[in-house]
C-alpha cells in the first residue's frame, strides 16, 4: 500500500532538489550551518522550502510556489479542479527541448513579466505579488484591461509594456521559453 505514495516522495524529492540546484541553493547556509534544521539535509530543506501539488488532470506532481505562500491559507480558497500542471493547463505552449522548468510568464494582474509562482495556480509580478491579497479578491472584471500597469493600475495608451498579444487581465499565460527566447536575442 506505502508503495505509491513512496514513489510520489521520491519524484518529489528528486524535482525539489532539482529545483534547489537551479534556483542556486544547493550550498545554502541552512544546509551548511551545523546544529541548523537541515544541516547536510538538501533534500528536506528543497522539500521544506517549495511547494509541490498533484495535477487535477494527469495526477502527476508539479511545483507549485515557494511554501511560504502557501502558509498564508490562499491554498484553500482553491477547487480542487484549480490544481492543473503547465502541461495539462495550456495547450498553446510549445514544449521545447528544454522542458517546462524554463517557461516565463505574464504577471496574472497586469503586463509585466511574472516572477513569482504562488499558490500552485497563480503569476505574480513582484509588485503584484506584495499586494497579492488585494488582486485576488477582486473580481475579474474588476481587473485592469491591457496595457495593465502592476496592482490594478490601468495604464494611458494601447501599446501593452510586453509589446505582444495576450489573453485579458486575470488569465494565466505563457510568454514561452525563456532560455529559446534569450538564444534569440542574440
Amino acid at each position: 500500500m506505502l508503495t505509491p505514495i513512496r514513489a510520489l516522495y521520491e519524484e518529489v524529492k528528486r524535482m525539489a532538489l532539482t529545483r534547489l540546484i537551479h534556483d542556486g541553493l544547493q550550498d545554502t547556509e541552512s544546509i551548511r550551518t551545523p546544529g541548523s534544521q537541515f544541516y547536510q539535509d538538501k533534500a528536506g530543506f528543497a522539500i521544506n522550502k517549495y511547494a509541490y501539488y498533484i495535477c487535477f488532470k494527469c495526477q502527476k506532481p508539479y511545483f507549485g510556489g515557494e511554501a511560504r505562500c502557501e502558509e498564508q491559507d490562499v491554498v484553500e480558497n482553491h477547487k480542487k479542479e484549480d490544481f492543473v500542471c503547465v502541461r495539462c493547463s495550456q495547450t498553446n505552449i510549445k514544449i521545447c527541448a528544454h522542458g517546462v522548468d524554463h517557461l516565463e510568464y505574464k504577471c496574472r494582474y497586469c503586463c509585466s513579466m511574472a516572477r513569482w509562482f504562488c499558490f500552485g495556480t497563480t503569476h505574480f509580478c513582484d509588485a503584484c505579488h506584495t499586494n497579492h491579497t488585494v488582486l485576488t479578491q477582486l473580481p475579474k472584471d474588476q481587473l485592469p484591461k491591457c496595457p495593465a500597469g502592476p496592482v490594478g493600475k490601468q495604464l494611458e495608451g494601447s501599446t501593452c509594456p510586453l509589446g505582444i498579444s495576450h489573453p485579458p487581465t486575470g488569465d494565466e499565460f505563457s510568454l514561452g521559453c525563456g532560455l529559446c527566447n534569450d538564444l534569440l536575442s542574440f
